[in-house]
């Protein structure tokens, strides 16, 4: 899956540790990264930040989060959510195993969140290599009217322990606004 090596080279970008990460005047972004992972982030436009949440060297999956703000802030449907993911869930469909989209929903603190999974059929049976990722989420999440946030999550087991881990980190996610 050519999207998965994009995703990868993301994750070479420099990067400058991070608790809480600063969304200029709109406030900020927090995360509770899973035990023993790092946080990490990479500027992008005025409005946005690439979060990552990266692993132990001996785990092989990545967390990507586009953080942006929206401007001006305007509610979005859970539907229209919805629609998003299948939208950009498109590009993944033809190279699964699934062969087709099928909608989740993020457990987030608040707002609403949805995804759809992927198994990249050209990774099934062959043994994990590093940085190579036999699944992948691909999500958007709205915590409020003023925020979105890209979600990309590789990793090679579904059923395993490094998915579990970064749908409990995303569901400690939240922006604390700037007081005006």
């Amino acid at each position: 899956m050519k999207p998965l090596l994009l995703a990868a080279a993301l994750l070479t970008c420099p990067a400058a540790h991070a608790g809480s990460v600063a969304l200029g005047t709109y406030g900020t972004f927090e995360i509770t990264e899973p035990k023993g992972w790092t946080v990490s982030t990479h500027a992008q436009e005025e409005t946005g930040v690439a979060v990552l949440l990266t692993p132990p060297a001996s785990v092989n999956a990545r967390c990507v989060l586009n953080v942006s703000v929206v401007s001006p802030a305007e509610p979005v449907s859970k539907e229209t959510i919805r629609e998003q993911v299948q939208s950009v869930s498109e590009q993944f469909v033809a190279a699964s195993v699934e062969k087709e989209k099928t909608l989740q929903e993020f457990k987030v603190s608040s707002g609403y969140g949805a995804y759809c999974l992927f198994t990249d059929a050209s990774e099934v049976g062959k043994p994990v290599k590093p940085e190579v990722f036999k699944n992948v989420v691909i999500g958007i999440i709205r915590l409020s009217d003023g925020d979105a946030i890209a979600v990309s999550l590789l990793f090679n087991d579904p059923s395993g322990p490094d998915l579990a881990a970064m749908l409990e980190s995303l569901a400690t996610a939240r922006i604390v606004r700037t007081k005006p």
